[in-house]
């Protein structure tokens, strides 16, 4: 047998498929796909990459549902020396055009329907998952995935791809308009995995059920734990209630990650789950955002009887995981953040750039393998997010990057970190989070809307509800109806508003800033 170090997201495909072969990888529906498969598929795609000119460097799209064929296109760029770039499967062409021209994907591999609705000219090529589309939104080549698969192809010997080149670009929300990519090392991959299913204790034997999606940081990590310690991935899609509880039981599922909304449908089935416990269910664990506590205390009070730990997490994009809570520390309430994961250091840092003393509030500042390597193409961005670490030695002072979170916390005597809040207007619902201006930029994409101002009002559920005061270009009957259709048919769900207020003029501050606070406020006051 012979097993690689890990370096690459490869690497740890590799080694699982030289000690599992024959063991289920993914579980997509009612089929099974084994770590062989995962090689074999994942090879043959490579080779079809490179075939039509992917080289190492190159960014390779991947638009598509979640899904065995998702999964495998992920490695086969990996394996290729590309980096993948997820996409939300849930964009609409706009949204698909801005990040394919950001970070230059020429080669896109997505289901057909989706390729078919692109704007003309967005890619070069794709390789399309389903029936043959319309050339769509490709400019000249189409593929069908499915064929490539079958062809049994080996992938060509490619210059050697090691920790530090790029692996994947993940597309997070800005504080200042539309979204910024992430730009995520190989190391990032793999110290991601091994580091969370150290804390998980995740091994082999583990099912875990992939909730999330995987352009979220949480939701990849999901496969590449599993990857990593040959575990059985199960891919669930559906967000219906009653399906999440379906999905654990009919794969007999060991560990799950989610975000609030998804505890808050679990809690929907409460009533069976009491009658017949979940007692292959050794963790859940909370990451995108704070759990309501009565939440938090009625998944005690169902899971933990059946053996069920509870891990609360806290992250970002920019670094992956910061902190987790253990489940023998659950009692300090939702508001705890915990402390550092494994082989990492959370700094609480001043205004003057000093450590914080306890009970002292300061930002968040993470040191350790997972920090990412910056922004794409984003030079004035990333210096102000990734900096120098504040408490390193002068003599040594540009050696590292650490990433400052933009989040206010504190930590108490124990060294246990508490969320504060956050010191820019982000807005999270429903797991996902967007900038203000994403949402604004939307409306008046409409043609109807002269000004927008966007923000979030806390739910217990969604995390926020998505408001917008707008003032309109010229009234009308029906305007504000049109303008929804519109945000419906050119966003994605979770940024469509709740609830979208006319006003004749938007207030401004004295530098001639819309005034978000005051506007957000007067709202709060109704």
């Amino acid at each position: 047998m012979s097993v690689y170090p890990e370096f690459t997201l490869h690497d740890l495909l590799h080694n699982s498929a030289e000690r599992y072969p024959d063991k289920a990888a993914i579980v997509d529906g009612g089929s099974e796909y084994t770590y062989e498969d995962l090689s074999r598929q994942s090879g043959a795609l490579c080779a079809a990459l490179q075939d039509s000119g992917v080289e190492k460097g190159d960014r390779v799209g991947v638009y598509m549902e979640k899904s065995w064929e998702a999964i495998v296109a992920m490695l086969a760029a990996s394996r290729a020396g590309a980096a993948f770039v997820n996409l939300n499967p849930m964009f609409k062409p706009p949204q698909v055009r801005y990040v394919t021209e950001d970070c230059d994907i020429r080669v896109m591999i997505g289901d057909s329907d989706k390729l078919a609705e692109l704007e003309p000219k967005t890619v070069e090529r794709a390789f399309y998952r389903g029936d043959r589309p319309d050339s769509g939104g490709v400019s000249s080549e189409l593929t069908d995935l499915d064929e490539v698969l079958r062809s049994g192809d080996s992938p060509r010997e490619v210059r050697q791809v090691s920790e530090v080149d790029l692996g994947t670009i993940l597309y997070t929300s800005g504080s200042t308009g539309m979204p910024k990519g992430v730009s995520t090392s190989q190391r990032n991959l793999v110290v991601g995995a091994q580091i969370v299913s150290t804390y998980l204790e995740n091994t082999e034997e583990d099912r875990i059920l992939s909730a999330l999606p995987l352009n979220f940081d949480a939701g990849l990590n999901q496969f590449t734990t599993s990857l990593r310690v040959g575990a059985t991935l199960a891919l669930q899609r559906s967000r219906l209630p009653g399906d999440l509880l379906k999905g654990l039981r009919r794969h007999e599922i060991t560990g799950v990650v989610g975000v609030p909304p998804l505890w808050s449908l679990l809690l929907r089935s409460a009533k069976s789950i009491a009658q017949e416990p979940l007692t292959h269910l050794r963790y859940i664990s909370n990451t995108g955002g704070r759990i309501p506590q009565a939440n938090l205390d009625e998944l005690r009070r169902l899971l933990e009887p059946a053996g069920t730990k509870i891990y609360l997490m806290y992250g970002l994009t920019e670094a992956f995981r910061s902190t987790y809570l253990p489940p023998e520390e659950i009692h300090r309430g939702t508001e705890c953040i915990g402390k550092a994961i494994p082989d990492t250091e959370i700094m609480v840092i001043n205004k003057q750039g000093e450590e914080c003393a306890p009970d002292e509030v300061g930002e968040l500042v993470h040191r350790g393998p997972t920090v990412a390597m910056g922004y794409w193409g984003k030079e004035e961005a990333t210096r102000k997010a990734y900096r120098s670490n504040p408490l390193a030695p002068p003599e040594l002072l540009d050696v590292e990057k650490v990433v400052y979170s933009g989040d206010n916390v504190r930590r108490d005597e124990e060294g246990f970190l508490y969320f504060i809040g956050r010191e820019d207007a982000m807005i999270k619902s429903q797991g996902y989070r967007m900038s203000p201006e994403e949402v604004e930029n939307l409306l008046i994409g409409s043609g109807h809307v002269h000004e927008a101002c966007a923000f979030g009002i806390p739910d217990p559920d969604l995390g926020h509800q998505v408001v917008a005061v707008v003032s309109l270009k010229s009234d009308g009957e029906g305007v504000i109806d049109d303008i929804r259709e519109y945000a419906v048919k050119n966003g994605p769900p979770y940024m469509v508003p709740k609830e979208i207020l006319v006003r004749d003029d938007l207030p401004k501050t004295g530098s001639g800033k819309i005034d978000r606070k005051g506007i957000s406020n007067a709202y709060a006051d109704r």
